[in-house]
């Protein structure tokens, strides 16, 4: 993730910069054998250019699943009302449209990183005030963002072991089998 939000436009770009290189070093490279300084040199920047946004490589690609998410919650949210968005499916839609991303994590056995990304999950949660409609406790709210990101990562690295075969209607209704 970010260790500090882009404060203009020169700071998107780099970030820009720094995601669209990592995913294109991705199709030819394992994850193993890129290092931040040809990342840093094919993206035209320079390497305190990187840590001054993320701590390492695996940060560039838990921002890149945060920046998806966010984006497609956004538009979602220009149709409905939050509390009137199915989250889970939308969760699963996002993953099936970024089957080629998923599969890259898997090709890298990078899946962990789905985990990892509960942080982000967090972020969005907040962001969108995605809790603010269920009623819970202000205890269960510490907890119920951390509860999802974990039980719908595992979802998602269960799926990608074995060949993709649900819809994200049918692991939208198997999530919700575990919530009854």
């Amino acid at each position: 993730m970010l260790k500090k939000k882009p404060v203009n436009m020169n700071s998107k770009r780099s970030i820009n910069l720094i995601v669209d290189t990592m995913l294109s070093l991705l199709s030819d490279k394992m994850f193993s054998n890129i290092t931040i300084s040809e990342l840093t040199k094919e993206a035209g920047i320079v390497r305190n250019t990187f840590y001054a946004y993320f701590e390492c490589k695996d940060d560039v690609l838990t921002y890149y699943m945060y920046d998806i998410f966010r984006k497609r919650i956004q538009l979602a949210l220009m149709e409905k009302e939050i509390n009137e968005l199915d989250l889970v499916l939308l969760y699963f839609e996002i993953w099936a449209d970024n089957l080629e991303f998923l599969n890259m994590l898997k090709r890298n056995q990078l899946l962990h990183l789905l985990s990892q990304f509960g942080d982000q999950f967090n972020l969005i949660c907040e962001e969108f005030e995605i809790f603010d409609y269920c009623d819970l406790s202000k205890e269960a709210e510490k907890y119920v963002d951390t509860l999802y990101a974990d039980a719908l990562a595992s979802i998602v690295k269960r799926w990608m072991k074995t060949s993709q075969k649900e819809t994200p209607i049918q692991l939208s209704k198997i999530f919700w089998e575990f919530f009854r």
